[in-house]
């Protein structure tokens, strides 16, 4: 819409979330024809001439509500330019704030109410490789190796809807593959310990050879060495022994790992009759994996006699977990090798691949790797590390590490194949491979059937490993993973108020709501509406809380992190004095939502429509002043943004972005109730634009109810995209707008939500992009 002007920030945008202006209703071809497009051609013609075949913003050009539906994009961005006054630029003429809000608004509802005009939508989907948290949890169930090898790994971004599951943001660099290399041999080793090494080698048998070896002894002559090149399986501790004596005269002998002395050895024991043995001398060595030259060298002047070099690991026992773990995988134990071991290794392989990959294998595929396994037992290693050569291959594998799919051959929806469904859900809910349950339904072709995908995600979401889909979709939806991390507060003005586990307990404390709502199917809207809170001991002492207060003393079954069990399990406690409930009253969001040296009503306030209500808050104009504090003595916040908003850059969007952040001044950087500020009464009253004036938390609330219809389509969409792993784009509007209608109409639990995603057309389906289509036909 001709060309950029500075953007007046928020402006109308937050204004049709917080306002009463009565607005045009969903209107026909007739009124677009009448109302809205003749006044776009006043304020937007002169650049976006619908005759200008030049021009690439063609919006105009749409003469009815079924036209405009086809450029979906494009008229979502003439509805938020005009919300943002970006446009018409301030040398055109303008439409007055009633008539911007009324086409911003207009645009919105006809766009919502055409989404499903042009039928289903499944979208697509692009291979993506596993991100860190996936990888570790995948690991976790396919080799029952708890592992942190991915914390190596780069780290993730974020991208689509903001989750970290994206396939967009999922690249592979190539020191990522060399991670994963590393992380395979790593975990392999901890799944299947290698037979631990015990090997004494006559001195005739180390190098150089002897020309007459007429006994085991040798001579080891001054400044000369003995050596041995063993194998080594298993990195570790290994014990070492050499038995030697002197020949005339005390001597030294020094024991070298690749070049590198690790012990030196006075040899001065006699043997005190001819039947005697010479005398041990032991240490301890750590040796890594693969080929290592052990070396005995005479550094004296005197000869010694060489008996033997002994080599031991020090073996750790097998729990019985971990030794049902290694008969899965290699179909013997550690201290056996089975009668027919290539057949033993192709059925075990088999069924590894097929988990791994997430799908049956195919005999292509079973060769592929057995050709690993051939190649290991040919020069001679025990059968366990061929086995592992060959698992090692699968695990740096393309089907492994990333979530492959069938390609789409229509342009319509088609269903994803009954093993795909499975990964989509498990990794959903899971972060990891499907299990047993879900193979056997999806082998019988039987997971595809909507009763049967209900039965699952209840059995799914019952189960432990959903603590995955807790942590993650809320911990990145709010942004409360940050805290205690990227997020923290000022370390010298609040030394001693706050602590590791108060800064845990943050980040725990919405997880421990959203289990909980999930847990009783309670609605959603308690995430706001609460009037109770779920604390363990250290969060109820921060936010006052009396002991006596009532409490339910149930410990929740969602695990809290390891580090807070020193304060107790997470219970339901009741707010009686308004101050806590939902998370708008939750230390970590206040803290999330601060400066580390001071709150912070803008930042609060753009959190709330951006986080929980789907405004999209603009950056600020560069020219704006930064916010100080007057030098005739201190001032509270909001007396500094009063002055903050004298400016004409800022009165605006400030206008729009305060007013909730004003209602949780009571909260101090670390989510304290306070009365004052800077010696003065904290005033907690915020105005909207529709003229409603509401106080602190309370008042907050009551609007937020108001706004559900937002809330929930938000929500929606944060759910969709988490689960889609995917971008939404206009198209998805429809199953958005369908979902946070059942909601609003119907069942809003958690559950609810959850279930109905996973019911949805982009959820089961797929189809070609439009590019590819076109492609497709030509």
């Amino acid at each position: 819409m001709m060309k950029s002007s500075r953007p007046n920030l928020l402006a109308l945008s937050t204004l049709a979330i917080f306002s009463s202006v009565t607005l045009l209703p969903a209107e026909e071809p007739l009124q677009y024809q009448k109302d809205i497009r003749p006044k776009l051609i006043t304020f937007c013609g002169d650049c976006h001439s619908p005759e200008d075949s030049e021009h690439d913003v063609k919006f105009l050009q749409a003469t009815s509500v079924g036209e405009m539906s086809q450029m979906r994009s494009i008229w979502k961005s003439v509805a938020e330019q005009l919300r943002n006054r970006t446009m018409p630029p301030p040398d055109e003429t303008q439409p007055s704030e009633t008539e911007r809000l009324e086409i911003a608004e207009w645009i919105d509802q006809t766009l919502q109410q055409t989404a499903c005009e042009q039928g289903p939508y499944a979208g697509s989907i692009t291979s993506r490789r596993l991100n860190r948290t996936e990888y570790t949890n995948t690991i976790r169930d396919l080799l029952g190796v708890e592992t942190d090898a991915a914390v190596r790994f780069p780290v993730d971004g974020s991208g689509g809807e903001g989750f970290d599951n994206n396939g967009e943001t999922l690249f592979l660099p190539p020191i990522l593959m060399e991670r994963y290399l590393e992380a395979a041999e790593e975990i392999l080793d901890a799944a299947l310990p290698s037979q631990a090494i015990k090997i004494t080698i006559p001195a005739r048998d180390l190098l150089p050879p002897e020309e007459k070896a007429d006994s085991s002894a040798r001579v080891l002559e001054p400044k000369k060495s003995l050596r041995w090149v063993p194998r080594i399986y298993s990195a570790g501790q290994h014990f070492v022994r050499v038995r030697a004596q002197p020949v005339e005269k005390p001597t030294t002998l020094t024991l070298k790992v690749d070049g590198i002395v690790v012990e030196r050895f006075t040899i001065d024991g006699q043997p005190k009759s001819a039947g005697d043995f010479p005398v041990n001398y032991d240490t301890n060595i750590q040796l890594s994996r693969g080929f290592h030259t052990l070396e005995i060298r005479c550094t004296s002047d005197e000869k010694a006699l060489v008996s033997f070099l002994h080599l031991k690991q020090n073996e750790k026992e097998l729990n019985k977990d971990q030794l049902h773990i290694y008969e899965n995988l290699t179909g013997t134990s550690p201290d056996k090798t089975p009668e027919n071991p290539r057949t033993v290794a192709e059925r075990k392989l088999k069924a590894f691949i097929s988990q791994a990959f997430r799908r049956p294998a195919n005999s292509t595929e079973v060769d592929k790797y057995m050709s690993l396994y051939d190649r290991a037992a040919e020069r001679g290693d025990p059968h366990v590390e061929a086995i592992k050569l060959a698992m090692k291959g699968v695990l740096v594998s393309s089907p492994f590490i990333f979530r492959m799919e069938s390609l789409p051959e229509t342009a319509s929806p088609q269903s994803v194949s009954n093993y795909e469904l499975a990964t989509r859900l498990s990794y959903f809910l899971w972060g990891s491979m499907p299990d047993e349950k879900l193979f056997k339904l999806a082998a019988e072709g039987r997971l595809n059937e909507d009763s049967v995908l209900v039965e699952q995600v209840d059995r799914m979401l019952n189960d432990p490993r959903a603590d995955y889909f807790i942590d993650e979709f809320v911990g990145q939806w709010l942004g409360t993973h940050e805290v205690g991390a990227r997020v923290a507060p000022d370390t010298s003005k609040f030394k001693g108020e706050f602590t590791t586990e108060l800064l845990l307990g943050f980040r725990e404390e919405p997880n421990q709501l959203f289990a909980y709502l999930l847990q009783e199917n309670r609605s959603l809207m308690e995430l706001i509406t609460a009037d109770y809170v779920i604390v363990n001991k250290r969060l109820r002492k921060h936010y006052g809380f009396d002991e006596e207060e009532k409490s339910d003393k149930q410990d929740w079954p969602w695990s809290p992190n390891p580090q807070l069990s020193k304060d107790g399990p997470f219970v339901k406690v009741m707010v009686t004095n308004g101050q806590r409930g939902g998370v708008l009253g939750m230390g970590g969001v206040h803290l999330l939502t601060s400066y580390p040296n001071r709150t912070s009503p803008v930042l609060r306030g753009g959190w709330i429509l951006e986080t929980l209500l789907g405004v999209r808050v603009p950056n600020p104009p560069p020219d704006i002043p930064e916010l100080s504090k007057s030098k005739k003595g201190k001032m509270t916040i909001r007396e500094q943004l009063a002055l903050h908003r004298d400016h004409p850059s800022c009165s605006a969007c400030h206008n729009l972005i305060d007013p909730p952040g004003f209602a949780l001044d009571h909260y101090d950087v670390l989510g304290r109730w306070q009365e004052e500020q800077e010696g003065k009464p904290i005033d907690a009253t915020a105005t909207f634009p529709s003229g409603e004036t509401v106080e602190g938390l309370a008042g907050l609330k009551v609007i937020m109810m108001q706004r559900k219809p937002e809330f929930y389509r938000h929500l929606t969409r944060k759910m969709l995209g988490f689960a889609l792993g995917r971008s939404l784009d206009d198209r998805d509007d429809c199953v958005i707008n369908q979902i946070s209608d059942d909601l609003l109409n119907n069942d809003d639990s958690l559950r609810n939500l959850i279930t109905s995603v996973v019911l949805s057309t982009p959820f089961r389906n797929r189809q070609l992009s439009t590019d590819q289509a076109s492609i497709a036909t030509d």
